[in-house]
């Protein structure tokens, strides 16, 4: 008999475990992982990416803001394509900066730039692979406003873009 209240004591124990008291709360993360064979993209070290970057003035006028961001590109393919997914500007309230972003010297747009890579991979990597390191350069010109007007204020925007392995031929 005391073996069976026992049992029975651990089940209620156990099922009682489940249940989620008044006082609990339940959080979830969605989470991604990709796998590209073909193209990666990221900063120098390989690993990551770029999170908020603070742009740079030109002087005390203010006038243009820059950045330079070393980016490391490995590719299976002896080239890429990269475009803009939107238009490059950083905005605040109705003033609006307008950008442009250059990478290897290539203004990006809407339009596919392809980009021929000649540094070949390391060993570890597939035979025919590249990886090379290029500057992606980041200019934003601030807004005119009339006299009296302020241009004050931060300036926030996304720069998206979307890269691709490719094939380039001679």
């Amino acid at each position: 008999m005391k073996l069976h209240k026992l049992i029975l004591a651990i089940a209620v124990g156990a099922a009682s475990i489940g249940v989620a008291s008044a006082d609990s709360l339940n959080k979830s993360i969605n989470l991604k992982a990709t796998i590209n064979d073909s193209i990666f993209v990221s900063k120098p070290d390989g690993s990551s990416w770029y999170g908020t970057e603070e742009l740079e003035p030109d002087g005390f006028l203010q006038t243009k803001f820059t950045k330079v961001l070393p980016v490391r590109i490995y590719s299976t393919k002896n080239g890429f394509q990269v475009l803009l997914a939107s238009p490059f500007q950083l905005a605040n309230g109705g003033l609006t900066m307008t950008g442009t972003a250059k990478l290897a010297g290539v203004t990006l747009s809407s339009t596919a730039q392809k980009i021929k890579m000649v540094t070949p991979a390391g060993s570890g990597t597939p035979a025919g692979s590249f990886d090379q390191q290029y500057d992606l350069e980041i200019e934003a010109i601030s807004p005119t406003v009339p006299e009296g007007v302020s241009r004050n204020g931060a300036y926030t925007g996304d720069l998206a873009m979307v890269f691709e392995a490719t094939t380039i031929t001679p």
